[in-house]
């Protein structure tokens, strides 16, 4: 009996403002059960429950290491209860958010460097061994400021990382790029102007998902 073809995961990472989530409505409408979408935190039934916790009001006081262990916690049960099951039985998978918007706003934006050597070896743990790794990452990259202004614009949809300030946001960009930058670790990525039109974000993501689909 032929075994079934792992899977292809990508990971939509970005910060506040980028146009993740309408990029992902209008990918789940183009593909339909083509392909599957997920998001972070939350993507299982009991990760939903921690997404709920983290993005809480009596959660923005929290500090860098509470949220660490709690996105840990919800991406563990993530993996083993979507992403393995999608990609074993063969599926494109993407993620809105993974494990470089916890390096970006724990380690980076909440200043807890201490945790990068905790982080590597957990994002290994998660992965097992990296056989569940994502394939590909695609980082939608956009001025913090411009992103901001976007942000304004949608206030019923803000919860506490949205509301900080922009040197905030301005860090996060920096640790994503870092996380991207990294060479012993290093990950496939793809970054798309998300400062162009929603209709150009879009057709360029679309390049990769015609091929996998």
């Amino acid at each position: 009996m032929k075994r079934k073809k792992r899977g292809y995961f990508i990971v939509l990472e970005g910060g506040e403002g980028s146009g993740k989530t309408s990029l992902l409505k209008r990918i789940a409408n183009e593909y339909g059960d083509k392909i599957v979408v997920s998001r972070e935190p939350g993507g299982s039934k009991f990760a939903e429950k921690i997404r709920e916790l983290i993005l809480s009001q009596e959660a923005k006081d929290a500090d860098a290491k509470t949220m660490f262990f709690l996105f840990c916690a919800a991406r563990a049960s993530h993996m083993q209860e979507k992403i393995k099951k999608a990609l074993s039985a063969g599926k494109v998978l993407i993620s809105d958010r993974f494990d470089a918007s916890t390096y970006a706003y724990q380690i980076i934006g909440q200043e807890e460097k201490e945790l990068k050597s905790i982080y590597w070896d957990a994002r290994k743990l998660i992965l097992d061994k990296d056989k569940y790794a994502p394939n590909l990452y695609v980082y939608l990259d956009v001025n913090p400021e411009i992103g901001l202004i976007r942000r304004d614009k949608d206030k019923g949809q803000q919860n506490h990382f949205d509301r900080r300030d922009i040197k905030f946001h301005q860090t996060l960009q920096k640790g994503f790029k870092e996380f991207f930058a990294n060479k012993n670790q290093p990950v496939k990525k793809l970054i798309i102007n998300a400062e162009n039109s929603q209709e150009q974000v879009f057709q360029d993501l679309k390049k990769v998902l015609d091929k996998l689909v």
